[in-house]
């Protein structure tokens, strides 16, 4: 197996200044390899946001035994009119989760108030403090993907719900990876890409909890917060899992249904002032 990973920028290199394009990477047997840079390629040179003047492919072979298996988060989905309500019920997803009112509306603040960047967001929940070792990078999750015989059952899984579509193969699996993280409770994203409108907040309690609305429409800033406790792992082993260990899923978790908001959080009993 081989992990395949592609960063693009346009106006040079991300490390001169660039503007981030596009980033994604796969772990494919050798037969697939060509097909795979093909495709990531092609993906650089015709994003909404732009075509990528600078592109940055690696190849890095893979033993059976560095990888781990695992499950995919199981999916919700919940409806909201407007992205602002959309934000609401971003909050209440990280209180159910198990952030405090006030740490989940700083959550979101950062998020929102952030510049475009590489990597995520690495916030010390009680502090409320970034951790990433370099700020302007942030932390990269790496070395994750779907198990090559699984594909014709995803694609079949999401398709049956109308979610079959790259962003949510990709961020599924990362997701699922980063919620098995040491010390992780939560993680909350919206996509830099401005014709993608959805986003999401995931947990391990929570599982992949998918917002259709959740940022303003034409808007190409995007990013993700990863909200660490600290009381639960040390940060180098978080920080290890998601930038170091190969992950693979071979098994796809149950789809739990679509809600609209306000019935979601009825049945869970959460709210904005727990």
């Amino acid at each position: 197996m081989y992990n395949i990973r592609m960063r693009s920028a346009q106006g040079g290199s991300h490390e001169k200044g660039g503007q981030h394009i596009s980033g994604a990477e796969r772990i494919v047997p050798e037969e697939d390899i060509f097909q795979a840079v093909s495709s990531l390629l092609k993906r650089s040179l015709t994003h909404s946001k732009g075509k990528a003047d600078f592109i940055n492919i690696s190849l890095e072979e893979i033993k059976k035994e560095e990888i781990i298996y695992l499950s995919s988060l199981p999916i919700t989905t919940l409806e909201v009119k407007d992205y602002l309500e959309g934000r609401k019920g971003a909050i209440q997803c990280l209180q159910a989760a198990g952030l405090s009112l006030r740490q989940a509306q700083a959550v979101l603040n950062l998020l929102v108030e952030a510049p475009s960047m590489r990597g995520a967001m690495l916030v010390d929940i009680h502090t409320l403090k970034r951790l990433e070792p370099d700020l302007q990078r942030g932390v990269r999750a790496t070395g994750m993907d779907w198990a090559p015989e699984i594909y014709p059952q995803l694609h079949a899984y999401l398709e049956g719900e109308g979610l079959n579509n790259t962003h949510v193969r990709e961020a599924l699996a990362l997701a699922s990876k980063v919620a098995r993280a040491p010390g992780i409770v939560a993680e909350v994203c919206w996509s830099d890409d401005p014709e993608y409108i959805a986003g999401y907040v995931a947990s391990p309690t929570l599982g992949y909890v998918r917002l259709n609305h959740l940022k303003p429409a034409g808007v190409d800033k995007g990013g993700r917060i990863f909200c660490f406790d600290p009381s639960k792992a040390n940060l180098q082993e978080c920080l290890h899992w998601m930038e170091e260990q190969i992950t693979i899923i071979n098994e796809i978790g149950p789809y739990q249904g679509t809600f609209p908001l306000k019935n979601y959080f009825g049945e869970k009993e959460y709210g904005t002032n727990r």
